[in-house]
C-alpha cells in the first residue's frame, strides 16, 4: 500500500502541524503535498519543516482549486485527501480510509468522524458526504474532469461525478477525528458569512459542476 496525500491549507499554520506530523509518520505515505492556497500566515513555512513538498498558490484560489493544483503532482498508486485543520488523527486513520479501496476494489471511501466532537460527529451522521477525508485510486484521479473553480463545492461534485459513473462508494468511520470549527477560527459573524459562501459553493457543484462531463480514458 503506497500513499499520496494532498492537503489544501488556508491561514491553517497552528493546526497543520498535527495533522503533518500524523502523516508523515504513516509508514504507507510516500508522498505528501500541502498546498498552500493563498494563506496570509506561515502556513507554507510551517509545512516545509516537514520535509513534505510544498506548493504555494500566489492567490487564493478555493479548496477545490488547491486540491486540484495538488492531485496533479501525485504519482502513488492510491491518494488520499485529507483537510488541514483536523483534531485527533493518527497515522492508522489514514490506513483505515485507503484499505478498503487497496483489498476491496472500492472507488472512493469517504472518512466519517465518530467519536471526536458532539457538533462535527452530528454533522457527518446527517451528512457524511460533505467529508473532505477521502481515499481514491489513482487510476480514478486521473479520470476526473478540472474541478478547480469550483471551491468548497469540491465533495459535491465528486459525490455527483461517482455516481454517475457507477463508482463503488464506501463510508469508513474515522473514530476520535474532528475539526476545527468556522466559529472556532473566525469568530460568530465571520464564520457565519463563511458558511453562507460555503453552501452556495457546495450547491453550486453539485447543480452544474462535473454534469455531463465523462471520464477520460
Amino acid at each position: 500500500m503506497n500513499i499520496a496525500v494532498v492537503i489544501p491549507a488556508f491561514n491553517e499554520e497552528e493546526r497543520l502541524p498535527a495533522v503533518l506530523e500524523a502523516v508523515t509518520a504513516c509508514p504507507v505515505v510516500r508522498q505528501v503535498v500541502v498546498v498552500d492556497d493563498g494563506s496570509e500566515d506561515e502556513t507554507a513555512k510551517v509545512a516545509k519543516r516537514f520535509g513534505v513538498k510544498v506548493i504555494r498558490l500566489e492567490r487564493n484560489c478555493g479548496k477545490a482549486g488547491a486540491v486540484w493544483v495538488g492531485l496533479q503532482e501525485v504519482d502513488q498508486p492510491i491518494v488520499v485527501l485529507l483537510d488541514a485543520d483536523l483534531k485527533g488523527l493518527k497515522p492508522s486513520h489514514i490506513e483505515t480510509l485507503a484499505e478498503p479501496v487497496v483489498n476491496d476494489g472500492v472507488d472512493m471511501t469517504l472518512g466519517v468522524f465518530r467519536g471526536g466532537r458532539l457538533l462535527t460527529d452530528l454533522s457527518h451522521l446527517i451528512a457524511p458526504w460533505v467529508t473532505g477525508q477521502r481515499a481514491l485510486p489513482l487510476k480514478r484521479v486521473r479520470q476526473l474532469p478540472d474541478f478547480s473553480g469550483l471551491g468548497y463545492g469540491l465533495e459535491a461534485a465528486l459525490n455527483k461525478f461517482a455516481h454517475e459513473h457507477g463508482w463503488v462508494v464506501k463510508t469508513v468511520v474515522l473514530r476520535g477525528v474532528s475539526h476545527v470549527m468556522k466559529e472556532e477560527k473566525l469568530g460568530l459573524m465571520r464564520a457565519i458569512k463563511a458558511r453562507a459562501s460555503m453552501y452556495w459553493e457546495v450547491g453550486k457543484g453539485w447543480l452544474i459542476s462535473l454534469n455531463g462531463r465523462k471520464p477520460q480514458e
